[in-house]
């Protein structure tokens, strides 16, 4: 296959996928997580990347496009409730922590990818007492990164879950901007809800800005990076919420496509998936050309 690389750096194996033209392309560790840690639409790179915690494996990786699995968002006390029993959860899951397999690579007239799994294990029951297989198909043409979330529930009982990602977007604040269309935003660094008739722009002199836009109408949220880097994230009705995160100092932006919101497990905000039963959703990152 001429338009996949594979390579080690650092004792860590990388797989990288180009479009059709090699105009553009991407980089993901299947060993960490299955991370995207690179992304590169008609030579402009796209996500933000500190290469020490993705090579220090006692790390969160900060950067990339982690996945958040089996919830998205912060967990209280680190414990968390399933089947009557309580389970250690670290914040956003276990699926970004765990080793996933390259199970096949996609070939089409119009694009590019690959194909990883991550299935149950004595490992991931410590956290989460379920039979599951989940899929993502990451695939790349010049102008769009997609992705595609696949859950197989294998086991007995309903699947509960509510996942998300986390893309680390790099970009020049003074020219950053976002537009979405939302009716509610919840300030997690304030812990108030926002006016959203007075708000304007994101305000980057804050030591943190984490805002959870809730149930979010609008299918593209349009945001620009630079002045040479206009995007849209395009989602389906399942990914609900986008939290937008950053810190002072740090050259990056998060715009979060997720299921639900922080603690929704406290809510029993879940998605309960059947057994046998299959769930679909998907994402796309698109060079905005307009």
């Amino acid at each position: 296959m001429d338009f996949v690389e594979s390579y080690v750096e650092n004792g860590l194996e990388f797989i990288k996928v180009y479009s059709k033209t090699k105009n553009s392309y991407f980089t993901v560790a299947p060993e960490r997580g299955a991370i995207v840690v690179l992304l590169n639409l008609s030579g402009k790179d796209i996500l933000y990347l500190n290469k020490e915690t993705l090579f220090d494996k006692t790390k969160n990786i900060r950067g990339g496009i982690p996945i958040l699995f089996p919830i998205c968002g912060r967990v209280v006390d680190g414990k968390i409730t399933f089947k009557g029993q309580e389970y250690p959860m670290k914040n956003h899951g276990f699926a970004r922590d765990t080793a996933w397999e390259v199970v096949g690579y996609i070939d089409e007239l119009s694009q590019n990818g690959v194909v990883l799994k991550l299935s149950s294990s004595g490992f991931t029951k410590t956290f989460y007492p379920y039979d599951f297989e989940l899929f993502i198909k990451y695939t790349i043409n010049d102008e769009i990164f997609g992705v595609e979330m696949i859950v197989k529930n294998n086991d007995r009982d309903e699947l509960p879950f509510y996942a998300g990602f986390h893309p680390y977007f790099l970009c020049n604040k003074d020219e950053f901007t976002l537009k979405l269309d939302c009716e509610k935003c919840f300030d997690d660094v304030e812990k108030k809800f926002v006016d959203l008739g007075n708000f304007k722009e994101l305000d980057f002199s804050k030591p943190e800005i984490n805002l959870d836009f809730f149930d979010v109408g609008s299918k593209s949220i349009e945001f620009t990076l630079d002045k040479d880097k206009k995007l849209l994230l395009v989602k389906d009705k399942s990914f609900k919420n986008i939290v937008v995160w950053s810190l002072k100092d740090y050259d990056f932006v998060c715009i979060e496509p997720w299921m639900g919101e922080h603690e929704g497990y406290l809510q029993n905000k879940y998605y309960y998936l059947k057994p046998n039963d299959i769930f679909k959703a998907t994402f796309a990152i698109i060079l905005n050309k307009e």
